[in-house]
This record gives C-alpha cells, sequence and structure tokens, in this order.
C-alpha cells in the first residue's frame, strides 16, 4: 500500500480512544486504509528542566513505548496503524508540518461539545487548523455513531464569497465518496442571500424591494445548483435552495435533517486575514452541532508550505518517530 495513503488522527494526550478515533478506524477499515496516530506534545517546564540534567529523551522513550501500546490494540482489530509523536513548538506549526509530511487523505482531530449552548466549542487552535490545514480536515464532535448515515454537502455554484468553483467538484466528489463507503444519503445544500435593506433611516424611508430583480437573482441561484446535482448524480429531491443567512439557515437545515456531517469548502488565509473572524464557515461553525469536513482550493498545499518553509520549530531532545 502507498505510504502516501493514509487517514490522520490527532490523538488527545491522554491516548484515550474518542469519537475522532472511532470514526477515523471506522473509515480506515471500510477504505483498507493506514491508520495514522499522531500525538503532538511540548511541556515549556519539561523542556527547561532539560536544560538542568532531567532526562527528556528517555521521557519521549516512555511516551512513544505508550503511543505504541496504544496502537496495538488496533492492530489487534486487523487495522494498519503507525504511530508517532512529535514534540516541539508551536504545536500548531508542528501539525501543519507533519500533515505536509504524511499527505493523509483526510485528518480527524476531537473538538469539544457544550450540550447546554447546543454546538460545538472550537478552540483557537481548532480554528487556526481549520483554515489552514490543506488536506481535508474533520472536527469531530462526541456522538454515538462511527460512520455518517446522513451527509450535508454545502456548495457555492455562482462562486460566490471567494470560493474558487473547483472547491464544489472537491465536496461533491467526497460527498459521494463517503456514501458510497458508508451507505449514506447525501443532500447538496446552497443559500441564496439575497442584497440585504439599506439600514440609512432616509434611504429606507423610500426603499421598495425589487422583488421581480430578487425572483430572478433566486433563479439563477436554483438552475446552478440544478446543474451541479445533474453533473454529480444527486436527485433534484436531494438539493436544497435555502433563503437567508448562509451560517444561520445551513445549521439550522442540518439539524432538522439529522445531519451527521456537513462537508464545506475553506479559502486558506494568511496575515492578518487569519486573524479576521466572520467568514461563511467560520460563522456555519459556530452554530452546527454535528461533525464538519473541511475542503480546500487546489494550491493550498504549495502556499502553506511557502509559508511554513522558514518556520522552526523548538523540540529539542527529540525526533518525531
Amino acid at each position: 500500500m502507498s505510504k502516501q495513503s493514509c487517514i490522520m488522527v490527532i490523538l488527545d494526550k491522554g491516548l484515550q480512544s474518542t469519537p475522532a478515533l472511532l470514526r477515523a478506524a471506522a473509515l480506515a477499515r471500510k477504505g483498507g486504509e493506514r491508520l495514522l496516530l499522531a500525538l503532538f506534545e511540548y511541556d515549556r517546564a519539561l523542556a527547561h528542566a532539560a536544560s538542568r540534567q532531567f532526562d527528556l529523551d528517555a521521557y519521549l522513550q516512555g511516551r512513544r513505548r505508550k503511543l505504541e501500546e496504544f496502537a496495538a490494540r488496533l492492530r489487534k482489530d486487523g487495522l494498519q496503524v503507525e504511530a508517532k509523536l512529535f514534540w516541539g513548538r508551536p504545536l500548531l506549526a508542528g501539525m501543519l508540518l507533519a500533515v505536509l509530511a504524511e499527505k493523509p487523505q483526510m485528518v480527524f482531530k476531537d473538538v469539544h461539545a457544550e450540550p447546554a449552548l447546543r454546538r460545538l466549542l472550537f478552540t483557537p487552535q481548532d480554528l487556526d487548523l481549520l483554515r489552514q490545514c490543506p488536506e481535508p480536515l474533520m472536527l469531530v464532535r462526541p456522538s454515538p455513531g462511527a460512520l455518517p448515515k446522513r451527509i450535508l454537502a454545502a456548495v457555492d455554484p455562482l462562486d460566490e464569497h471567494g470560493r474558487p468553483h473547483e472547491l464544489n467538484t472537491r465536496i461533491l466528489n467526497m460527498a459521494n465518496r463517503l456514501a458510497v463507503q458508508c451507505g449514506a444519503q447525501v443532500d447538496v445544500v446552497h443559500v441564496f442571500e439575497y442584497v440585504p435593506f439599506p439600514t440609512d433611516p432616509e434611504v429606507l424611508s423610500g426603499w421598495v424591494p425589487d422583488t421581480a430583480l430578487q425572483q430572478k437573482l433566486r433563479n439563477l441561484h436554483t438552475e446552478g445548483l440544478q446543474k451541479l446535482g445533474k453533473e454529480y448524480g444527486i436527485a433534484p429531491a436531494q438539493l436544497h435552495l435555502l433563503d437567508g443567512d448562509p451560517g444561520r439557515v445551513i445549521a439550522e437545515f442540518a439539524g432538522a435533517q439529522h445531519s451527521d456531517v456537513v462537508i464545506m469548502g475553506t479559502v486558506q488565509r494568511g496575515g492578518f486575514e487569519r486573524l479576521a473572524m466572520g467568514s461563511v464557515a467560520e460563522r456555519l461553525l459556530a452554530q452546527l452541532n454535528c461533525d464538519v469536513l473541511a475542503l480546500k482550493p487546489d494550491g493550498s498545499r504549495a502556499r502553506l508550505q511557502t509559508e511554513l518553509e522558514h518556520t522552526e520549530l523548538d523540540n529539542e531532545g527529540s525526533n518525531p518517530g
């Protein structure tokens, strides 16, 4: 089997069998993929103690033994499993460099769910990983199922919101592939967001919505969605055109459909843009209560490689392994 053919799981430090690991293992078993268990660690106190005769190498060897024991339990279930410990900081850069080096077909990571808020809670690291991970990233919530049974693919057939058209191809190909592997149903959703009314009171007083123009634009979106559905073999009954704010209405629709995962495209950002919240994807994330599979357009790997080529990890006392 090709070395590049793997599914990567970013493990919890406690080496527990988490929902992300269970989902990744189930998918790897279905597709005959290699499972890569990736544990990313750094402890500043231990790194500092290493300069005062603390045997950091012995500590890390112990961690690798525990990681290997954890992997061995999965191998007993017939999975092909490789395990690697990555020591260094910043952790996010280490994760991204590992993804670039390993070229996984998909990356799985757990996120915390807050039942009282009825949504997922994403750490800053989760969001940064979402923005920059060049390979498909599955952010997994706690739930009993191993494989998805209802998949919701969010597309943008008219290429608005700055997303290139080929992202639709990646999203729908992934949705169809997962559906075949998991025996799942695919629904495709697109949101028509009409230009909002003026906020200036003086303008608003004489403003009348152009319903004819609104319907004309909505028809264009409908035709674009139907064309996509026909191209990728999605039945008309599974195509859904919604109206309103994309982040809110997609989350509401996913909840009503009992979707297990929402597949969406995200555009890689750099520099100051990465600090800005508010993209459609990030607004959607704040309201969803199911797994999220985020895909990047072509060229993301090369852009990330360029951005990270001068990044140096502080990994004193250790090499990945």
